[in-house]
């Protein structure tokens, strides 16, 4: 399962419960509604658990966390970073 996919499916059953479309490579998930702060704290939490990363205190920012397409990149880079 790629990257996206897995990010969509997660946040589509824990934190968009109940939303009927799919979540779009490129929708703005805070404009949409379907992440708020205490969203973005889970999703950190998955994203460490699931991609064997460490997000920094300074990552979580709207930047990185605003779409899917922009959460995958953040995680690609992330992969080839040497800790």
């Amino acid at each position: 399962m790629d990257t996206q996919t897995a990010l969509g499916n997660y946040i589509q059953k824990e934190l968009a419960i109940g939303r009927k479309k799919p979540i779009l490579p490129d929708e703005d998930l805070f404009a949409s509604g379907v992440l708020d702060s205490l969203g973005v704290l889970q999703l950190v939490l998955f994203v460490e658990e699931q991609f064997g990363i460490k997000v920094a205190d300074e990552d979580v920012v709207l930047e990185n966390f605003q779409t899917l397409d922009a959460m995958a990149l953040y995680i690609a880079s992330r992969q080839g970073a040497v800790a």
